[in-house]
């Protein structure tokens, strides 16, 4: 179980983590003007297919002097630094840049076992150096960017992070979800009943009322991270960060509503989400690479009464498209994550959970611990089966749609091994167990835009292991690899001589 020590480690604000970044080389600052009309979001989206610095671009034409805004883009892409391909996920998590996909995953989910640290009440903070009210208040002259030449609109909130509560003030929740500047005074963006904003936004419904909102750009690292964590309903993301970073988050209470923001976020919009009022939104460019031009929806509408803000501040952007983004970075992840504690709390014998990049948050990969899995003296079928009810029923599985099982010779961070596995092992129809009582998110396109879109699209856990592992303790085959097909004083030879072969080191 990680300590406290180790917690403390965690960038307490976006400006610290942005040192640390310029500190490994892994920052860009961009002094150049550049336009918000496609070349910064073109400049980002490049850096991602790339894997290159984060861009930092401090002169964006249209922005007034030093106020709103800086943008960030690529905040938590794959970085190319040498041994830190996952640096900018770890160093929000207060891990070493060189941490592996299952430290991380460990890291999240060793907070499951400390007690959540509530926020700090704090008077004021940086975040309430800069104030802007009512009519002065026009969202129409920010250099807000346009992410991709087919969006319905400029989307201002793609890695910011919505706060709500309860009509009783027993659970707020922190999430992240899209919304497009709609006029001077409002975004619009949905909200999916089956989401925790949704569920809340019911309940304020129900209760004939406007949803008090605040939305935070900018927040700690941590905090964004936990943000897009499918943790259980009724749980404050607040105190499972505090408790992930082993620190509590100082919270500043909103100007217009009693919604408590992170003193130091780089921007915080304040309002109301109207129950009644709604407009065409989209389409955008989402996480699994594709949009349909102009098939807009109406979405309710977020009216914006206040802006608070620090001292030239930064918006940090996602720019949505083909992996890997943030979307897959920190979503996918954290949605793995949870799998995996779910899978553990259930007693099945998960070790591993993991979600390939290149998937779109679509496929997971769930590894067994195969000792465990020989004692329960079962078979692939009756496992298979309970293993889906387990995952597809649950919150997180709502996003899930395919499930890949592994074995502990797979690595399943590794997408070759995983394609291996399941092209090898995986027979078809008889290896792959199907589920069609539980819903799927729309956005997917096979279910949004599919067959029959209207029907309950189907999930399915795919076995990428053979009968025999669930019975004999040993491996009956041996793998043709550097590592598989060589004793071990030739691999040594190999490699100790390998540069005098001629090659480079690695």
């Amino acid at each position: 179980m990680a300590t406290t020590s180790e917690h403390s480690a965690a960038a307490g604000d976006l400006r610290q983590f942005l040192k640390e970044l310029e500190d490994e080389n892994d920052l860009l600052v961009i002094k150049e003007e550049v336009d918000p009309a496609m070349e910064l979001a073109a400049i980002t989206r490049r850096v991602y297919e790339t894997e290159e610095k984060a861009p930092l671009f401090e002169n964006i034409k249209g922005r007034q002097g030093d106020g709103l805004f800086r943008v960030l883009g690529a905040p938590v892409g794959l970085s190319r630094v040498p041994g830190q391909r996952l640096g900018r996920i770890a160093k929000s998590l207060g891990l070493p840049s060189t941490a592996s996909g299952k430290e991380i995953i460990d890291k999240i989910n060793s907070a499951r076992g400390l007690q959540p640290l509530d926020p700090t009440k704090v008077a004021t903070g940086p975040v309430k150096e800069h104030k802007l009210f009512n009519d002065d208040i026009d969202l129409t002259t920010l250099p807000t960017p346009l992410l991709h030449q087919h969006d319905g609109g400029k989307f201002i909130e793609t890695f910011g992070m919505h706060i709500v509560q309860t009509p009783d003030g027993s659970w707020t929740n922190w999430s992240i979800t899209r919304a497009m500047t709609h006029d001077k005074r409002h975004l619009v963006g949905p909200i999916i009943p089956k989401q925790d904003i949704g569920v809340i936004y019911q309940m304020w419904k129900d209760k004939g009322q406007d949803m008090p909102w605040a939305l935070c750009f900018g927040v700690p690292p941590a905090a964004i991270m936990v943000g897009g964590m499918p943790i259980p309903k009724g749980v404050d993301e607040a105190g499972f960060i505090g408790a992930l970073v082993g620190k509590p988050v100082d919270v500043v209470k909103c100007e217009t509503n009693d919604i408590r923001v992170p003193a130091n976020a780089e921007i915080v919009f304040e309002g109301t989400v109207s129950i009644s009022e709604t407009a065409p939104e989209g389409p955008m460019m989402e996480y699994h690479g594709h949009v349909w031009p102009g098939q807009s929806k109406q979405c309710p509408l977020f009216k914006v009464n206040a802006i608070t803000y620090r001292t030239d501040p930064i918006l940090p952007i996602c720019i949505t498209g083909r992996a890997t983004e943030e979307s897959h970075t920190l979503w996918a992840l954290t949605i793995a994550a949870e799998v995996l504690h779910l899978c553990q709390s259930a007693g099945l014998p998960i070790q591993m959970a993991w979600c390939p990049f290149e998937s779109h948050a679509i496929w997971y990969v769930i590894q067994v611990d195969r000792q465990k899995l020989r004692a329960l003296k079962t078979n692939m079928a009756d496992f298979c089966t309970k293993l889906g009810h387990v995952v597809f029923g649950s919150k997180p599985g709502w996003y899930m749609g395919k499930v890949f099982l592994v074995g502990e010779d797979v690595d399943p961070t590794n997408l070759r091994d995983v394609i291996w596995a399941e092209s090898t092992r995986c027979e078809p129809g008889t290896s792959e167990f199907l589920f069609d009582e539980y819903g799927n998110i729309p956005l997917i396109p096979y279910v949004g835009h599919g067959v029959k879109p209207e029907r309950n699209h189907k999930k399915v856990v795919k076995c990428c292991m053979l009968p025999c592992e669930f019975e004999d303790e040993e491996l009956a085959w041996k793998v043709g690899s550097f590592r598989g097909s060589y004793p071990a004083d030739v691999q040594a030879l190999v490699e100790r001589k390998w540069e005098e072969y001629g090659f480079q080191s690695v």
